[in-house]
């Protein structure tokens, strides 16, 4: 508190100085001073009033500075999911449609029935671990979502 008064009474010195005058003096040489002390060549500047601004109270704007990262974490995770799940479908649309319900393209290295059978049982594994994902991955985004409104 003892600073913040001794801040005022050093402000209202130099604001009185300030009103006190202002002289600019250009000597022969074009060398330009200027003096808060007038002489017999030098002349008085107005200058425009000194605006003061009050100071913000810096607990308030932390808190609030603290609090924007913290939403754009969340936006960062909420757009690193929403990537994920773009992919995951995409991915998940390609599996499908090769899968084709069961009964996908038999492949010229497949002779071997078994073989066909095997790919197909991996092709339907794959598809239900990628469904799983995109469920996660959406709940994410629901729970990210819940926390930034």
């Amino acid at each position: 508190m003892k600073i913040n008064n001794f801040l005022l009474i050093v402000l209202a010195f130099f604001s009185y100085s300030i009103q006190a005058g202002v002289y600019k003096h250009v000597d022969e040489r074009g060398n330009v001073t200027y003096s808060n002390v007038p002489s017999s060549s030098a002349k008085k500047i107005d200058l425009p009033p000194i605006v003061v601004v009050p100071s913000v109270d810096s607990g308030d704007v932390e808190e609030r500075i603290a609090k924007r990262r913290e939403a754009m974490k969340l936006e960062e995770q909420r757009e690193k999911i929403q990537s994920r799940i773009t992919e995951e479908e995409k991915r998940l649309g390609e599996l499908k449609s090769d899968y084709k319900d069961g009964a996908p393209d038999r492949l010229g290295s497949e002779r071997n029935y078994q073989r066909y059978l095997n790919r197909v049982e991996r092709m339907r594994e794959e598809i239900d671990a990628r469904e799983k994902n995109l469920e996660t991955l959406k709940k994410g985004l629901q729970e990210v979502s819940r926390n930034n409104p």
